[in-house]
């Protein structure tokens, strides 16, 4: 019996068999190339695009702080929360919106009690989660103990809102020219939307709950964060809150070698950040 003649296949075939379900090394180096490309591309969006959800982030953060500021002296017979710092390292009655004061106390902003301990803090009944103290893109630690913690607070309240004396750690915070608000009476003649309440603080130069500024706009008490880019988030006395940007390089500050901080009253004259800050701060009485 006769078998069908096969037909050998055509030259190449069988290669071109053994070659065709998978890639070649040139093809798969085109590949690797092009997702280098992409992925280089798209990474500056993806950073930006996690920039930008920090800072809304810490505008909601700002937004409850302030709004829990508002509520306060609504419950408090117009009385402003009081505001300033402590030198003191421990609390038995609360008697400032959050616990503090300066570099000298390790635990200023380690200690969560400082936030939202009934003994500590004005603001605890109010707000009991430490998460809106904190800035999303702030990721600095603080010493403690001979070792380094991360820092709990990021924002501090304009030192001219509700600061007493005895709350001034003077004469650091308080110029006796300008005006100290206590009620919320007291700025009445004032427009609430250029009184600034809260605003986050640079890494290296927060320290007391108070936000100090020096009103002859000539040095820094306390320096404003640029973490978001170059801007700033700032919360006001009308509860609005708005993202600032810095445009004078001396603001986006670090460290001076040999310091540990920021020192107080570090020099910046004619600096249009500094000016900003100042005209929203308060006003000669």
């Amino acid at each position: 019996m006769k078998t069908a003649k096969q037909t050998p296949p055509a030259s190449g075939s069988a290669e071109r068999l053994s070659t065709g379900a998978g890639f070649t090394l040139i093809e798969l180096l085109i590949v690797i190339a092009i997702i280098a490309i992409l992925a280089a591309m798209l990474l500056p969006v993806l950073n930006k695009a996690k920039a930008t959800a920090q800072r809304i982030q810490c505008v909601n953060n700002q937004k409850q702080l302030v709004l829990t500021w508002a509520l306060y002296s609504g419950d408090n017979r117009d009385y402003l929360v009081l505001n300033g710092g402590d030198g003191a390292v421990s609390s038995s009655v609360a008697h400032l919106w959050t616990f503090g004061g300066n570099h000298g106390d390790p635990e200023t902003l380690a200690n969560i009690n400082y936030l939202v301990g009934p003994a500590y803090a004005l603001f605890a009944p109010l707000l009991a989660n430490p998460a809106p103290y904190k800035c999303p893109a702030d990721h600095s630690t603080w010493p403690v103990a001979g070792h380094n913690v991360l820092e709990q607070r990021s924002y501090s309240m304009n030192c001219y809102l509700g600061t007493i004396p005895a709350n001034a750690l003077a004469p650091i915070l308080i110029d006796s020219n300008y005006k100290l608000y206590l009620r919320t009476s007291d700025l009445t003649t004032e427009t609430p939307s250029e009184r600034f309440a809260f605003i986050d603080v640079n890494p290296s130069s927060i320290c007391t709950p108070a936000f100090g500024v020096d009103m002859t706009l000539q040095s820094f008490t306390h320096v404003p964060s640029c973490l978001h880019n170059g801007l700033g988030v700032v919360a006001f006395v009308d509860t609005h809150v708005e993202s600032h940007k810095w445009v004078d390089s001396r603001t986006r500050m670090g460290i001076p070698p040999g310091q540990q901080y920021i020192p107080h009253g570090t020099p910046s004259p004619n600096n249009v950040d500094l000016h900003w800050i100042g005209q929203r701060t308060t006003s000669r009485k």
